[in-house]
């Protein structure tokens, strides 16, 4: 009988352990977490009446603008200047008091996740204006938590910066339209 080598079996045995490894199942490593974003997750029919009554008086003020989108989601549209202070990531109490307002329908409906996003104009640098819009955006999921008493699993804050303007950044009324904070109500079966 030939005896292999020590190098050549050394080699042997990482190349079966390595095909062994490759061809077995992923272990379950828990549950996923909620994406918000998620096009291939079912979405029931909700009623947004509730919600768009709740925030009547914001939106004929102009401090918020409210839309359903195709996948029926509820997209609620904040203003900057009613929202924070200038170049601030602190809500002003007139802003903490409409996110009562949406913490309490969001409350109601344990079917339904919250996504912020946070958007600033062009004014300053790219890199200051996305961490700035990431403070205001998990600002608002600060509030919507401590205030509002919504669970943490049900809000996901993210930052655009300047990335996502609706408006023109040459004019003061463009760059005011492009300082924001977007919540994405969506509902979950």
């Amino acid at each position: 009988m030939r005896l292999i080598r020590p190098p050549l079996f050394a080699l042997t045995l990482t190349t079966a352990l390595l095909t062994g490894c490759a061809t077995q199942a992923p272990t379950d490593s828990g549950p996923e977490p909620i994406d918000t974003r998620a096009e291939h997750l079912p979405r029931r029919a909700f009623d947004w009446q509730p919600v768009i009554d709740s925030v009547a008086a914001d939106t004929q003020a102009g401090k918020a603008r409210v839309q359903t989108t195709p996948d029926n989601a509820l997209k609620l549209t904040l203003e900057d200047d009613a929202a924070f202070g200038s170049d601030s990531a602190t809500p002003t109490a007139s802003f903490v008091g409409l996110l009562g307002r949406i913490s309490a329908i969001v409350r109601q409906h344990p079917s339904l996740i919250v996504r912020i996003v946070g958007h600033t104009d062009s004014n300053g640098r790219e890199g200051y204006n996305m961490q700035l819009s990431r403070a205001r955006a998990k600002a608002v999921r600060a509030v919507l938590i401590d205030d509002g008493k919504i669970d943490p699993v049900r809000l996901n804050a993210e930052g655009r910066g300047e990335a996502e303007p609706v408006a023109d950044n040459a004019t003061p009324e463009g760059r005011a339209r492009n300082r924001r904070v977007e919540l994405f109500l969506t509902p979950f079966p």
